[in-house]
């Protein structure tokens, strides 16, 4: 039976242990391990987006509301007695995991919580990668549940995979540029015969371009001898990069300030992308603090790429960092709640990836089609048919021709 454990053993323990603290550092989130002495330290605590956690961790034996919700019950108490007792006052989090958490449950045992305890952030999670959090900025956490396939070709790691980390996945979309337009991705176009001719042509330091040539000829995805490095196993490896691309996002749900009609957020980010421009120097020619990067992102970009299926469903746009200063310059407001959002801002973790690769449409900054096709395929508006549209229509007929 699904999410079933007779006997909870510390071994299993240890797991979800392992495997929440993956998911703070993947969010960005430094964690440091507590020792436990006779009950008398948080499992957790971790620092990061200007704020302190003390998490206290709970494993249910099955996926049940007579097992998860009093495991959460006990991890809020101890976590709040623990908040007071370490310095800094930082936030208590309760979190309870299981092998298999159902989505149904998790709602039930969240809205629990956050009636009894709203100061207390609640986490539900399981180890098929299903996450609900709520509570103190932490819904950026939330993911959906992964392939039974996906899981069973994954191992805990002690950080996020390496093959795709940020500047790596720019690499690889610069690899990949030869085969697409550039109305499709902005990467610089050409062969390269070693990891120092990549790193001059993707703008990264040698060792950064040495080291993700080493990860892919090690995964078996990098054909070099003789020549030009050449990416085999292309399918394979879009769809590993597709499964790591499933980590958390900061989203917030903004509104607008005035009420805008069905164009004025491409309005405004061509606004903005004109002053940024203008902005770039002072009077006297030196160049200024840059501000935050910006596009499209997701359904929205797929329209203005034309290759837009989905409708209805709010539009995105990334922000390189949270800034409320760019939010009120585009005339949004975070004033909003999830249902009334007119437009979801994200903070992406791989934000270089995302901006040196956005194309330009008639003055708006837009995801490249790679990122569009990563970032749409888990969300649960048609995400999936959208992102199969994106791969038969754009990148199978381009990775067809790169195999050959």
């Amino acid at each position: 039976m699904a999410g079933h454990y007779p006997n909870p053993s510390s071994q299993n323990e240890a797991q979800l242990g392992l495997v929440v603290a993956n998911l703070f550092r993947e969010g960005g989130w430094k964690v440091l391990d507590q020792p436990r002495e006779a009950g008398a330290a948080p499992d957790l605590i971790a620092s990061g987006h200007g704020k302190k956690l003390v998490v206290e961790i709970k494993r249910a034996s099955e996926g049940r509301k007579d097992r998860v919700i009093p495991l959460l019950s006990q991890a809020a108490l101890e976590a709040s007695y623990y908040s007071q007792n370490v310095a800094g006052r930082p936030i208590p989090v309760a979190i309870v995991g299981a092998n298999h958490m159902p989505e149904s449950l998790a709602e039930e045992a969240k809205r629990f919580l956050q009636e009894r305890a709203p100061d207390v952030a609640v986490g539900l999670v399981d180890l098929e990668g299903f996450c609900l959090f709520a509570g103190h900025g932490l819904e950026s956490l939330n993911s959906l549940r992964r392939s039974k396939k996906f899981i069973r070709s994954q191992k805990l790691r002690a950080g996020p995979p390496q093959l795709f980390s940020d500047l790596n996945q720019w690499m690889l979309k610069v690899l990949l540029a030869p085969r697409m337009p550039e109305s499709l991705l902005s990467a610089p176009r050409g062969h390269y015969q070693g990891a120092s001719q990549l790193a001059a042509a993707a703008n990264v330091s040698v060792m950064s371009a040495f080291r993700f040539v080493e990860e892919l000829s090690k995964e078996g995805f990098l054909e070099s001898g003789e020549g030009s490095m050449r990416l085999v196993r292309l399918e394979e490896l879009l769809n590993r990069w597709q499964a790591a691309s499933q980590r958390r996002v900061l989203e917030v749900p903004t509104r607008w300030i005035l009420h805008k009609g069905e164009k004025a957020l491409r309005s405004a980010l061509r606004s903005y992308q004109s002053r940024e421009r203008m902005s770039a120097r002072d009077p006297n020619g030196l160049v200024l603090s840059p501000r935050p990067r910006i596009c499209l992102g997701l359904f929205e970009a797929a329209e203005v790429l034309g290759v837009g299926f989905v409708r209805g469903v709010p539009p995105y746009i990334y922000v390189e960092r949270p800034n409320a200063a760019v939010l009120q310059e585009l005339g949004l407001s975070e004033n909003a709640e999830g249902k009334e959002a007119d437009v979801y801002v994200r903070v992406p973790g791989n934000r270089e990836s995302v901006f040196r690769g956005l194309v330009e449409k008639n003055g708006v900054p837009v995801c490249d089609i790679l990122q569009v096709w990563l970032d749409v395929g888990q969300h649960a508006a048609r995400g999936k048919e959208q992102a199969d549209i994106i791969w038969r229509k754009n990148l199978a007929p381009a990775f067809e021709r790169l195999e050959r």
